[in-house]
């Protein structure tokens, strides 16, 4: 849980765009096809499935086990990888895996550099993109991937305080 200091305000939420996992999880359909489509050649070239039957299901099951957490892991990356934009500062929450998450900080005033990257012609047409945040420590605070990217970044710079901007 985020505990907020006294009078300060979420201005905005940021996770990644739906695309984001939807790229992965058709690479995991394609994967998940797989063995369906090498269990139907397989009797065509002379291999007959009837003797080894048994031993086909279990590595079709342990198969499917994989796929299943593969496809857990990268939700829960997606779901909590998180930028929490409040009016004095920003929170970057990044699951790195199932049970290890870093949790990072900073002040608006220590902003020093946004940079927006819109990597490719889908990230146009869908407008997302991924923004880094200097800091003056010189930390680079990245997030990939967020839905309305111009929009973040305008937020972000609009409360920045005017003395830190220079």
């Amino acid at each position: 849980m985020i505990r907020l200091q006294p009078n300060e305000t979420i201005l905005m939420v940021l996770h990644r765009h739906w695309i984001a996992i939807a790229l992965k999880l058709l690479v995991v359909l394609i994967f998940l096809l797989l063995p369906f489509v090498a269990i139907a050649i397989l009797p065509q070239a002379g291999f007959d499935i009837e003797t080894v039957l048994p031993l086909i299901q279990f590595f079709l099951i342990t198969y499917l086990m994989i796929l299943v957490l593969g496809v857990f892991i990268m939700w829960t990356d997606y779901y909590f990888d998180v930028w929490v934009v409040t009016d004095l500062r920003i929170i970057d929450i990044e699951q790195r895996t199932i049970f290890n998450r870093e949790v990072s900080e900073f002040m608006l005033y220590n902003i020093q550099d946004v940079t927006v990257e819109i990597p490719s012609v889908l990230a146009t047409f869908l407008k997302y993109g991924n923004i880094k945040i200097q800091t003056a420590g010189g930390k680079i605070f990245e997030i990939s991937d967020i839905p309305n990217v111009t929009e973040a970044k305008n937020v972000i710079i609009d409360h920045v305080p005017k003395s830190a901007v220079g």
